[in-house]
């Protein structure tokens, strides 16, 4: 092999590494453009089923884009919910890893709370009050268990508030507020904020 001949080959393998570059920042941009189409749509027309199908069509588009996957993953958990896609949805989030999401529990949390979803449809309240309690008991646990930052602590407790009030009535919710007070004095506004009348 001829010095010469190294050195085209040698440039053309710089050339592909840095058209490979370009294009995936191109790509990551286009990728980033399609998702704040798909929110503007789903956000604007939030019944118009010819745009959340549009907006689900972008949102399929991006889901590949790594800088932005946990973003898209919520959106399109939550856009397939508000279309009323339950099965599609559950099948969804089936295929993830605990790790697409930001946080630990949000996969089951997220699957649970779409079968919640799925069964009120249905008009079938004890199944979904199962569930509910299950989800609380859930969270609870992961409460428990894992060491969490102050932004998951207050994302994992309004989930928990969230699912609680479907089930508890107000005397409840209050005593584990206070509770809660006490085991957490510096986050005493944050909890009452969840506090019920």
């Amino acid at each position: 092999m001829t010095k010469t001949f190294k050195i085209v080959v040698l440039l053309f393998l710089v050339l592909v590494f840095l058209y490979s570059c370009t294009g995936q920042k191109r790509a990551e941009s286009t990728c980033v453009e399609k998702f704040k189409m798909a929110r503007s749509l789903a956000s604007s027309n939030p019944i118009r089923q010819s745009a959340l199908d549009s907006a689900l069509y972008l949102t399929n588009e991006s889901v590949g884009c790594d800088s932005i996957r946990r973003a898209v993953i919520d959106f399109k958990v939550t856009l397939l919910l508000a279309m009323k896609k339950y099965d599609e949805d559950l099948h969804f989030i089936d295929s993830l890893k605990q790790n697409d999401f930001a946080f630990g529990y949000k996969r089951l949390f997220l699957y649970s709370a779409v079968k919640a979803f799925k069964l009120d449809t249905q008009k079938d309240t004890a199944a979904r009050n199962k569930i509910y309690l299950q989800m609380s008991k859930d969270l609870e646990h992961y409460i428990n268990n894992n060491h969490i930052d102050n932004k998951e602590f207050k994302e994992i407790y309004t989930d928990l508030f969230s699912v609680k009030e479907k089930f508890q009535d107000a005397n409840q919710m209050n005593t584990d507020i206070e509770a809660l007070k006490k085991r957490y004095p510096d986050q005493q506004i944050f909890f009452d904020f969840f506090r019920k009348d």
